[in-house]
């Protein structure tokens, strides 16, 4: 107990708060940044999807994030496969919890202290709220699926629309702007 007392002082009282390194602004960065690659991409490129509109719809209904992926969408469609799978997990939990609540629920347990005999076992009473959980992530997973199909579609649809992303930073503000031409 002592050797814990000891080492905790000596970790917390002997750290003295300094300024970290990287919370020092760095003078010779401080500046335009270097200019960005602006080699012209081939038109031809960027006419046409690498997957057909109904080709993505199919692949995110099969697999969300497929379809997303097909279309060079890394960040959405790994977003849909973090939905999936924490959903399919979650569901299968939900499952085995609940045929644990059914099995414990038929069973009866002795009384408390003072109390003759036997009473329903509490797990009866949470059937109804294990039954709902599967109920809302077979709903999430369905969602998913169908979100995912929908925002793939989109993506191909809308593959060819020139949309320019522009980012400014001054070391205290950020600015973004998005142009869309009609």
């Amino acid at each position: 107990m002592i050797r814990v007392a000891v080492l905790s002082a000596l970790l917390l009282g002997g750290v003295a708060p300094v300024a970290a390194r990287a919370q020092v602004a760095d003078s010779a960065r401080v500046g335009p940044t270097a200019p960005v690659d602006t080699q012209p991409i081939a038109a031809d490129s960027l006419s046409k999807p690498p997957i057909s509109p109904k080709r993505a719809l199919i692949q995110s209904i099969l697999l969300p994030g497929w379809g997303q992926a097909s279309l060079h969408r890394p960040t959405a469609g790994g977003i849909f496969v973090a939905l999936e799978v924490t959903s399919i997990a979650m569901l299968v939990q939900s499952k085995k919890d609940l045929a644990a609540a059914r099995a414990l629920a038929n069973d009866s347990v002795l009384a408390g202290a003072g109390q003759p005999g036997y009473v329903v076992n509490p797990y009866a009473g949470r059937i109804a709220p294990r039954k709902q959980a599967v109920e809302d992530w077979t709903a999430l997973l369905i969602a998913t699926h169908l979100f995912a199909a929908a925002d793939a579609f989109v993506a191909a649809q809308l593959w060819d629309v020139p949309v320019e992303v522009h980012g400014q930073s001054n070391g205290q503000q950020a600015l973004v702007s998005v142009r869309v031409p009609f």
